[in-house]
């Protein structure tokens, strides 16, 4: 505990001395060049805004990749079929399953063999279930429910990109209004003469990079919702299926 409260102190000590280097190296080059700190940021801004924009740009780019991977990566592979389990096949499984003329032993080696071929998500499942002896717990209906659980959240953590999408597109898009208005302002204070439309120009073109971001966050919550509502149905197909099949 001790040595957890010495790196603390330690990383707020280094984390202090950095505010304090940066506050006062800002305040200094301030003094030499003869001009307020405020005029010199403005000025920084100024002179970097168009390079900022370009690399706003280019992680708007990024972002929109991203959520367009994850979506289709979700829709292509994680769960290409519309149903989850074929009916058919499962009623079979389940006969095999409770066949009385057989023994445990090879009513799970035929489960298994017609589990073989099965792509289908309750295939991946049973699969796991019968391997992990879910039928000979004491209460296999939660195993089963443990092992869906495992699985859909194994395809729900491509959730967090949606979230991380949704958080930095408007962020970013805000951040480059911020410093494009700043470098207006900082245009239109040294010019001699300003004009509505140069003002309303300036603005415009500051606003740009908040109205992709909105966008990319409206459009990356919109398919958020879609997968997160296909992923509870398809939870529901499972536990349906598992109850009408097996639970007597």
């Amino acid at each position: 505990m001790d040595k957890q409260h010495r790196q603390a102190g330690s990383a707020r000590t280094i984390f202090l001395l950095a505010v304090a280097v940066s506050a006062v190296a800002l305040f200094g080059i301030s003094a030499v060049r003869e001009e307020s700190l405020i005029d010199m940021m403005a000025k920084v801004l100024t002179q970097f805004v168009v390079p900022v924009n370009a690399i706003i740009m280019f992680a708007f780019a990024c972002i929109i990749s991203l959520v367009a991977g994850v979506f289709g990566h979700y829709y292509l592979f994680e769960l290409r079929q519309k149903n989850c389990y074929d009916a058919n096949d499962a009623r079979r499984l389940a006969q095999t399953l409770r066949a009385s003329d057989k023994s445990a032993e090879q009513r799970i080696s035929e489960a298994k063999a017609q589990l073989q071929n099965d792509a289908t998500l309750f295939g991946q499942i049973m699969r796991r279930f019968l391997n992990e002896n879910g039928f000979g717990a004491q209460r296999p209906g939660e195993v089963w429910q443990a092992l869906q659980d495992e699985e859909f959240e194994r395809v729900g953590r491509s959730m967090m990109y949606f979230s991380l999408a949704s958080v930095l597109a408007p962020a970013l898009g805000f951040l480059g209004t911020a410093v494009g208005m700043v470098a207006a302002f900082y245009q239109i204070s040294i010019a001699d003469h300003v004009t509505p439309a140069t003002l309303a120009t300036s603005i415009q073109i500051a606003l740009i990079t908040t109205v992709i971001g909105l966008v990319i966050k409206t459009i990356t919550m919109l398919l958020k919702t879609m997968v997160v509502q296909s992923i509870g149905r398809r939870e529901d197909q499972m536990t349906l299926a598992w109850q009408r099949l097996f639970e007597r």
